[in-house]
């Protein structure tokens, strides 16, 4: 009797919703909702996915929801019932979701991942702070995802409580159920009623819709702050929350003998470590989680790449420690919508990193990476808007060792104990606006002589920063203001002053000097931003940025520009209403300007695109964009001002209907500048879904560049005047580069799945047309053995010989036998299989394979066939691990 009526209700529902769509009634947007939960008596709810207790039947539902796409304001197309329970140790929530049974879309596929499917979603901001929000999200097959949003916009995937979850279907559609234990929220204890923010989010894949329990517009550049409130709940005292996550984990490595005869090679490398993560409730606001000795054996691997400029390349942290709630410790960039560069002031991969000195000898045992004896984190917010985040790492001192020129071992220091501590707090107000701060030091201790030219003593940062919004959120104005400072011995400090951030050695800036004498380098870095969020179909930012050149950010975070001013613009128009051909699209503009502190100017490009979802669900994007000619203090790295012809480009992606088994896509870019340098790439995209619970993404690029001032070394000679009694010495390459990246999910259950990973890579790279720099503020050469002088090639030592005025006064130099100085070929491939299994809530085990192949061949050209039978004949590293880890907590 009780399904016959669900199934006529289901059916009135759908006339109503269907009357609603057609007749086109809209709802007011403006308006949040408000819903009581009621106290759980007697029987408890088992979390099966039936909801057929009678706790259930006896609370009011929460429906009526309203669609954010693709009929924004329109009643959502299928309905949902929406029931809340409490009691003393959780939340229950359940949710009755109508549908059609065949156009349901459940895939399967590992908690948190990135897959479409229908989704239904509890949100809920129990601080009530308008910006904070713990979402808990379930689709049809059952498959869990966690999301910790902050600053009301910002999402953070990593985040995983611990919760339970059930489904079933049934002919009317599906059912879920979640408990969410009171442990994995946070709030402040109170004897009186407590509001908190809540929505209901529903997903349907079919159409592509969003719908929600409380309206989310989709020209507000608010989300959290659009909560409706949950009331009712009363009588709750602050859990007790501690968790404790001991791990043990057994890794062997196999790797082939590279140098002959070490002493140090082992064919297999056993390991076995253990460990733990802990979480502890130190207040009802306040956490501390932390670890000991932890083991990131899980993590996928960082691409290849092959980086021949002066800057480092920037990966991003994988490790979960450090992953999980990181948005708290964000800080030094503004929300816009464009701007040019910036810092990071917090780069957790500084944590642990590789140790920095090295050892030149034959036979050599150094670690992999530094060891984290233990890191800890304090985080939380108050009832009265104060959020606080502190962690605290220490690295412990690492040795290497290696045979002298006398045969002998020798232990010295290849990374001191460090420890690496960074503070933020934050005061919101009214959920509008908040004023926060930030403060990071490193302090290493440097007993060894050797780490005086290497490492800075000590490295402190600190700033401030704000936002304030207003005409309903719809408009920002925000901004920081912060400070570096560095210490250390002279040498390493003149290392600094002379680094490719900042080149105080430039001859031609007469604002810079390098001071041999400094033990400390301090600069300043700000930024605000003018933005225009939601309210109509326009948005838009003005932004305005400055780093001193003695900005130094890089023993905490990451940056690799100092000594910039620079102005950003953008704008955008978005029609989010379905039309005759596209259910939305966007044109837009923005524009880029950089100058030094000295005035040049290093940047300026102006750039049009525009993107659209059709109504079949395919999407098109593209772009064009053009630059005038400017000036650059990096390419002579440290030497005088040259100019970067002007450049122009475009390009275009387009993708199938996301929806379907096969999706098929491609993007192409093409960039030129008046030289004749070119960059010029096609990539495609095939994802596959062939059962539920697989899927395939397979994403190769090939790609074509022509460098035409190509780096190679200066030469001091005091007979080039014009270049300040120094060549500058460059050449032409042209590259090819092969990426040929796979990606397989197969999920058995939504608590055990794996993942496979392959990345093969090629990079060919062919040095040509070498010459000499003319003269500063120019792009003006003269290219050896044509212009001027000779130039000379020995290919049995690939060495080249350079006489630069052919039998003149000037003494000849040589180059090559060099990466990245005469022609090679680079292959490589890495790989990651994870099998991961959640056998009881919050303990899992990790079953890990990673396989390392790389080569390189001193040739310049590009064959796939040979280039690919060489990487298969290299001898490879593999990596076998077996983790496991136990929860322990309430």
């Amino acid at each position: 009797m009780q399904r016959a009526q669900e199934v006529l209700l289901f059916l009135g529902i759908c006339s109503i919703q269907a009357f609603g769509q057609n007749g086109e009634v809209s709802v007011s947007l403006n308006s949040a909702k408000s819903h009581q939960a009621s106290r759980l008596e007697g029987t408890a709810v088992t979390i099966d996915g039936m909801i057929d207790e009678e706790a259930w039947k006896n609370t009011s539902a929460a429906n009526n929801f309203v669609q954010m796409r693709p009929n924004e304001g329109a009643p959502a197309s299928q309905a949902t019932d929406v029931r809340v329970l409490y009691d003393n140790d959780a939340l229950y929530v359940a949710a009755r979701i109508y549908d059609h049974p065949d156009s349901i879309v459940g895939e399967l596929f590992r908690r948190d991942g990135d897959v479409l499917s229908d989704w239904f979603y509890v949100q809920i901001d129990s601080y009530f702070d308008r910006r904070t929000a713990f979402s808990f999200a379930v689709n049809p097959a059952g498959v869990k995802k966690d999301i910790l949003i902050s600053n009301d916009t910002q999402e953070d995937v990593s985040w995983d409580a611990v919760w339970e979850s059930s489904v079933s279907r049934d002919e009317i559609g599906w059912t879920a159920e979640f408990r969410i234990p009171f442990s994995q929220l946070r709030f402040s204890e109170s004897t009186d009623d407590l509001t908190w923010g809540v929505n209901f989010q529903r997903r349907i894949a079919r159409n592509g819709e969003f719908s929600f329990w409380s309206p989310v517009p989709g020209d507000v550049g608010s989300y959290v702050g659009r909560f409706g409130t949950l009331t009712g709940i009363r009588g709750l005292s602050a859990p007790a929350r501690f968790e404790i996550q001991p791990y043990v984990v057994s890794r062997v490595k196999r790797s082939p003998e590279r140098v002959a005869g070490s002493p140090y090679y082992r064919a297999n490398d056993f390991f076995g470590n253990t460990g733990a993560d802990f979480k502890y409730g130190v207040t009802s606001d306040f956490t501390l989680s932390g670890t000991v000795n932890p083991d990131f054996g899980q993590v996928e691997v960082d691409p290849a790449v092959v980086n021949l400029s002066a800057f480092e390349i920037f990966f991003p942290e994988r490790r979960p420690f450090f992953v999980e709630g990181s948005e708290i410790f964000s800080f030094g960039r503004t929300r816009n919508y464009n701007s040019y560069g910036g810092g990071q002031y917090f780069y957790s991969r500084r944590i642990g990193r590789q140790p920095q000195r090295g050892i030149g000898a034959a036979y050599v045992d150094v670690p992999d990476q530094t060891t984290i004896l233990g890191a800890a984190k304090l985080s939380g917010k108050t009832s009265s808007g104060l959020s606080v985040g502190v962690l605290n790492a220490v690295t412990q001192r690492e040795s290497a060792r290696y045979i002298d020129g006398s045969g002998l071992e020798q232990t010295v220091e290849v990374e001191p104990l460090t420890n690496y501590l960074v503070t933020r707090v934050k005061k919101d107000f009214d959920g509008q606006s908040f004023v926060g701060g930030l403060i990071t030091s490193v302090n290493r201790n440097l007993s060894d002589p050797a780490f005086n030219s290497l490492l800075h003593s000590s490295a402190t940062t600190g700033g401030i920063d704000f936002e304030h919004r207003w005409g309903e959120r719809n408009w920002l104005f925000g901004g920081f203001v912060a400070g570096s400072r560095v210490a250390g011995d002279k040498a390493v400090i003149e290392r600094t002053q002379r680094s490719s951030a900042r080149y105080y050695q430039r001859p031609d800036a007469d604002y810079l000097g390098v001071d041999a004498n400094r033990t400390s380098l301090s600069g300043f870095a700000g930024e605000a931003t003018l933005m225009k969020v939601g309210g109509g179909n326009w948005i838009g930012s003005l932004t305005y940025q400055e780093r001193s050149p003695g900005l130094e950010l890089n023993d905490m975070g990451f940056a690799s520009l100092a000594d910039r001013r620079a102005f950003s613009t953008y704008a955008e128009y978005q029609d989010r209403t379905p039309g005759q051909a596209f259910r939305n699209y966007g044109i837009y503009g923005y524009s880029n300007h950089a100058w030094t502190f000295g005035g040049d100017r290093m940047f300026e490009i102006y750039n049009v695109g525009g993107y659209a979802n059709s109504l079949s669900f395919w999407n098109f994007s593209g772009y064009a964009y053009w630059g005038p000619d400017v000036l650059s203090d990096k390419l002579t790295r440290g030497g005088p001002l040259m100019t970067v012809v002007g450049q122009y480009g475009t390009g275009f992606s387009v993708q199938s209907d996301s929806r379907d088994k096969v999706v098929v896509g491609m993007s192409v870019s093409y960039r030129e500048d008046y030289s004749g340098e070119y960059d010029k790439y096609v990539s495609f995209n095939l994802n596959l879904r062939p059962t539920p619970a697989i899927q395939i993404q397979f994403t190769p690029q090939l790609g074509f560049e022509r460098d035409t001032d190509q780096y190679i070394m200066s030469v001091a000679d005091s007979l080039a005047a014009a270049t300040y009694g120094r060549r500058y010495v460059f050449a032409d390459v042209t590259l090819t580069n092969l990426s040929l990246n796979t990606r397989v999910n197969w999920a058995f259950t939504p608590d055990l799945s794996l993942q496979f990973v392959i990345q093969p890579f090629i990079q060919a790279r062919d040095f040509y047309f070498f010459k000499e720099f003319l003269q500063p503020g120019t792009y003006d050469f003269a290219a050896y053995g044509r212009d001027k002088g000779t130039v000379t090639y020995d290919a049995a030592t690939r060495v080249y010989t350079v006489d630069p005025d052919g039998g003149g006064p000037a003494n000849a130099f040589f180059f090559g036998n060099n990466f990245g100085q005469d022609d090679f070929n680079f292959r490589s491939v890495r790989a990651n299989l994870v099998l991961r299994w959640e056998y009881l809530p919050g303990s899992t085990i990790f079953v890990v394979w990673q396989h390392l192949r790389s080569h390189v061949g001193y040739v310049s050209d590009f064959e796939f066939g040979r280039d690919s039978g060489e990487l298969l004949r290299e001898p490879s590293d593999n990596i076998f691990l077996v983790k496991l880890s136990y929860w322990l907590g309430r």
